[in-house]
């Protein structure tokens, strides 16, 4: 990935974002799958993007139970400034899915103040005021989600939220499995299995893989 390709330094030229990768003190690192590159319940201003690969936000409550915040692909950011979240009953992760090239940069060089208040470093600023407000809504669908009181309807309303965000043209498609949707969802799998084979058979879903169509509230002849 080209730095100017980097979400946090969208609008900056490529000399620019070569500078300020060394300005802020940027650090690229190499995980595996499976690897824990956050743990939130430990203070840290670091902020990671990721380059390649993909990984999921996950929380652990008190009981070990675990529940899928978010999933994470290329140009995926996510701190502590990024959950939203004040408790430490709950521990968070960031866990790879696949092998991941990360760049991190801590919060405090983004945000001290610049001696020649450069424009670069104010657009800077900008983007990650702008990713911020982006999580808070990422966050605000999520509520949507859960707040719906049957497995079916946070299925559905979830599988919406998917569509709504696929470009024209393209196929929606589930980012997880069965079993990491069952724990996005707060839901058993089994549950979930069966309201998914239900709505196949009402008609109401087509799904091949992780590809998917709604027919509900499509008009038809």
């Amino acid at each position: 990935m080209k730095p100017e390709e980097n979400i946090l330094f969208k609008g900056i030229c490529t000399d620019n974002c070569i500078r300020m990768l060394g300005c802020f003190n940027v650090e690229i690192k190499k995980y595996h799958t499976g690897s824990c590159v956050a743990d939130f319940s430990k203070a840290s201003d670091k902020i990671g993007i990721i380059l390649s690969g993909t990984a999921v936000t996950v929380k652990y409550d008190i009981n070990g139970v675990r529940t899928i915040i978010e999933k994470l692909g290329e140009q995926g950011i996510f701190g502590e400034f990024f959950t939203f979240s004040g408790s430490s009953r709950n521990c968070m992760q960031v866990v790879c899915e696949s092998d991941c090239e990360i760049m991190f940069v801590r919060y405090s060089e983004l945000t001290k103040r610049c001696e020649k208040a450069c424009e670069c470093h104010s657009a800077v600023v900008q983007n990650l005021l702008m990713l911020m407000s982006e999580k808070a809504i990422s966050l605000s669908e999520r509520i949507e989600v859960l707040s719906q009181r049957t497995i079916e309807d946070k299925l559905i309303s979830c599988l919406q939220i998917i569509e709504d965000k696929t470009p024209a043209g393209k196929t929606p498609q589930i980012p997880f499995s069965t079993t990491a949707l069952s724990d996005y969802l707060c839901v058993n799998r089994s549950a979930l299995q069966r309201e998914i084979t239900k709505l196949k058979n009402q008609g109401v879903l087509t799904i091949t893989k992780r590809k998917f169509r709604l027919m509900r509230n499509q008009d038809t002849d």
